[in-house]
């Protein structure tokens, strides 16, 4: 041990040889290069977490469906519906607004369609209900095929159905967003020429309608579908 001016170097370090040992303090500084790296970090970091949740989260494809008078050839006018499409989960879930309620012997069916080639996957069928609105959940047991389905498409089948394609009777039709059908199946607004005739009766349904079909399409992602116990049915 070392004495200095009879103190001790252990006892006192600070002080040697009458004079103070100066402490280092090194304070840390942040300038704008640590702002923008520490932005760019984190911005990574969030669209990493949100790609995998994004890949994870399967989302649906949603249809309107509607009477097109140069196409349709059953059923009602006003009738009108939307379809929610997950491809990858096979899952297919469905509202209806007025579908008439059909006898023993007839079923409605719902089919995935080519519209220049008409090749059409069968999603599966379902019946009316007595109230004016009809509820559809299909569940496949594998993935549906994405080959360049254009249309989505209700008709009225027989029961037992011995053709494996689409009836003539086509009641509902819908074009998947995205694709050259969607424009062709909105007829172009014509002129009205003449006296404008009034129908008290198909203008209030067809609105009506409408506001039910915006109300089902908003409120039919939330609408609980247990997917094991429809896998069960």
């Amino acid at each position: 041990m070392r004495w200095v001016d009879g103190r001790s170097v252990l006892e006192e370090p600070e002080t040697i040889l009458g004079r103070e040992r100066t402490r280092v303090v090194i304070e840390p500084v942040l300038t704008g290069w640590h702002l923008l790296i520490t932005s760019l970090l984190l911005a990574i970091a969030l669209w990493l977490w949100v790609s995998e949740r994004l890949q994870a989260e399967a989302f649906p494809v949603r249809v309107i469906l509607s009477y097109v008078p140069t196409v349709s050839t059953w059923g009602p006018s006003q009738a009108t519906g939307v379809a929610l499409i997950t491809f990858s989960e096979g899952d297919v879930r469905a509202d209806f607004v007025d579908l008439p309620v059909l006898d023993g012997g007839n079923r409605y069916t719902l089919w995935l369609m080519r519209s220049k080639t008409k090749e059409a996957f069968l999603l599966g069928k379902f019946d009316a209900k007595e109230l004016p609105v009809t509820h559809v959940d299909l569940l496949l047991p594998d993935p549906i095929p994405e080959d360049g389905w254009d249309m989505l498409l209700v008709t009225v089948e027989p029961e037992p159905d011995p053709d494996p394609g689409p009836d003539s009777r086509w009641v509902l039709v819908g074009a998947l967003p995205g694709t050259p059908v969607e424009l062709e199946l909105m007829p172009p607004a014509l002129p009205q020429t003449g006296e404008v005739r009034h129908d008290g009766a198909t203008p209030p349904l067809v609105l009506a309608n409408l506001m039910v079909l915006i109300l089902l399409g908003l409120l039919r992602p939330w609408r609980p579908a247990p997917a094991e116990a429809r896998r069960a049915r």
